[in-house]
């Protein structure tokens, strides 16, 4: 495993962790929004699916998210300089 790290550039192994990391953000945050989004339809049976309410409803981990995305990125572009 040490010999594939030393291989790869420093600038590509911090894009590959960068990736990752989005990645896997987004996996976890998608998750989170869709399993309270679920919870809020439950509780309001008269309620029906719309992406519009969806996005009101989650707004708070999509602005959360995006947030998290520019953080990074302003990381990378600091790591590349």
């Amino acid at each position: 495993m040490k010999e594939i790290l030393e291989t790869i550039p420093r600038i590509e192994l911090a894009l590959i962790i960068i990736g990752v990391a989005a990645l896997m953000l987004g996996v976890i945050f998608g998750y989170v929004m869709i399993h309270e989004y679920r919870m809020y339809l439950e509780d309001h049976w008269k309620a029906r699916f719309s992406f519009s309410d969806f996005f009101k409803q989650e707004q708070f981990y999509i602005y959360l998210f995006l947030a998290s995305i520019y953080i990074m990125s302003l990381n990378l572009l600091y790591f590349l300089k």
